[in-house]
């Protein structure tokens, strides 16, 4: 299957080993890929709106798979088998389709503060409508509480509406950023965890739930997911500096338009003034020679440096909370992905 063999190359670009994951697993991934696009261009969509702005087709989508793989390292420990229970195998693909829709609805309320112009932002003010501050303005975010409600663990909805009342507070606190105010350090930490750091420990919780698990592997899980999540985002920021020309200065310019500080920006911003006043500039205009300097003054201020630092620090509390789950190959397959983000 042409699908199955792109979607394992790119696995492995992410630091997964598809050889871990089996090729049921990678099946799966396949099937979620067709489902999202057809749940996010489905009824009560906005005519005109193209789903494929906001998803890549084909591209291995990391919350799925942490819910997946959360299941079978927690399956190790109960000595459960999801696979025997076909309803809670449908149970954990529609739950792990709720996971992304978390995180499309993020990516999508990014592009409706981002930088003004452009088809996505156009597209996802459309859908929002007047909605643009409020998750729930979303028709994605209701058909996440819709799979999870038909979840085989009735404490997935409970967990998904905390999960909603993070991100909305991290939405919030963007939105107090918008305009380029760089904010604190704790601030952009704020956001990475209200972000990310929620929508994973959202999946690797929900993982565990759905085989049974017990309150401490439930717990184990959530803590590793909360800590990659927070690594995730630390690394898609330092991606984003490392860019050059054209690419560098529309993600920093869309980064400081929406409020979503890098870590490194405000780090650098306490030590050198020249800093934020570069960030403020980009949130008002897209300037590639502007973008290009704010990346050398954050370089040389120390900033890239501060965030790597913190990067490491996620990567080994989330691999340690892994502990407590018993060795398996699922279990290896999440360490070697959050590993992977710290180099």
């Amino acid at each position: 299957m042409p699908a199955a063999r792109f979607i394992r190359r790119r696995l492995e670009r992410r630091g997964f080993d598809p050889e871990h994951l089996g090729e049921e697993m990678l099946e799966t991934m396949v099937r979620l890929d067709h489902a999202l696009r057809d749940l996010a261009g489905g009824d009560g969509v906005p005519q005109g709106f193209d789903p494929n702005l906001f998803l890549a087709p084909g591209l291995p989508r990391v919350r799925p798979l942490l819910v997946l793989l959360s299941a079978k390292a927690a399956e190790a420990s109960e000595g459960a088998c999801l696979a025997s229970d076909p309803h809670a195998a449908a149970g954990a693909e529609q739950v792990a389709v709720a996971a992304e829709l978390l995180h499309i609805t993020i990516t999508l309320h990014d592009a409706a503060l981002g930088q003004r112009g452009g088809r996505r932002r156009r597209a996802a003010r459309r859908l929002l409508g007047g909605a643009v501050g409020w998750l729930g303005g979303s028709h994605l975010t209701l058909r996440a509480l819709e799979l999870s409600r038909h979840a085989p663990a009735p404490e997935i909805v409970g967990d998904l509406l905390d999960t909603l009342r993070e991100i909305t507070d991290g939405q919030a606190l963007a939105q107090a950023l918008q305009g380029g105010d760089p904010g604190s350090a704790d601030q952009a930490i704020n956001l990475a965890d209200a972000r990310s750091g929620a929508v994973f420990a959202f999946a690797c919780r929900a993982g565990a739930r759905l085989v049974g698990a017990d309150r401490a592997v439930v717990r184990s899980l959530g803590r590793y997911g909360r800590h990659a999540g927070i690594a995730w985002h630390l690394a898609d920021d330092l991606w984003a500096l490392g860019l050059e020309g054209e690419e560098l200065y529309r993600e920093v310019a869309d980064r400081a338009a929406s409020g979503r500080t890098p870590l490194a920006v405000s780090l650098a911003a306490q030590r050198d003034p020249a800093v934020a006043e570069a960030w403020r500039r980009l949130a008002r205009r897209a300037d590639p020679e502007l973008a290009a300097h704010l990346a050398r003054r954050v370089t040389e201020a120390g900033g890239l440096t501060g965030e790597r630092e913190r990067l490491a620090l996620e990567t080994w509390t989330a691999r340690r909370a892994l502990n407590q789950l018993p060795p398996s190959p699922h279990r290896e397959a999440l360490d070697a992905f959050v590993a992977r983000l710290a180099v």
